[in-house]
């Protein structure tokens, strides 16, 4: 009987140091360096990268169109109505940009953050302060004029900036 007492014993402890092996493994393999959540993020965020570019040409476009027909119906000048000036200033009123900042709380000239929250839900950003990331590093989208163009860049929690495309300030319809 003793011999039976002390074999379950060793049985049962050796069960439970495997069943700790198997969750630390599967742990790692959800939760731990280039697992399921990592991957899950990165690919969310690659999708958002493509779908920002997509969706600021997007409002840019709209906001022609919506001037090009109020300039018809009033038969004034596209060009007086639909300038540069004027649609930087509609996407900050509405709250898709954000003037960017410098740490001393300047503003920097020609370079904006861009409100993904504020043009769909899904794209990831939120409240985003002077260095450019939220409290917990968040990667943002942010808007750069070179030379004439404005140029869309990703900005990760390390600062690096990657390309994504152009916004295209005067769309064809």
């Amino acid at each position: 009987m003793k011999k039976e007492d002390g074999l379950s014993i060793i049985a049962l402890i050796i069960i439970i140091v495997i069943l700790v092996v198997v969750a630390v493994i599967a742990y790692n393999k959800i939760f731990g360096q280039d697992g399921i959540v990592d991957q899950y993020t990165e690919i969310d965020t690659e999708y958002n990268k493509d779908e920002i570019v997509d969706k600021m040409n997007l409002l840019v476009k709209e906001k022609y169109i919506f001037d090009t027909k109020y300039a018809t119906e009033n038969n004034l000048n596209i060009e007086e109505i639909y300038t540069t000036e004027n649609l930087l200033k509609y996407l900050l009123d509405e709250g898709y940009i954000e003037e960017l900042k410098d740490v001393n709380d300047n503003v920097v000239k020609d370079q904006y953050y861009i409100n993904a929250n504020n043009i769909n839900g899904d794209l990831a950003t939120n409240v985003i302060n002077e260095n450019g990331s939220d409290s917990n590093g968040t990667k943002v989208f942010k808007i750069k004029k070179i030379e004439d163009k404005f140029m869309i860049y990703f900005v990760d929690k390390y600062g690096e900036e990657t390309e994504l495309g152009e916004l295209v300030v005067k769309p064809e319809i």
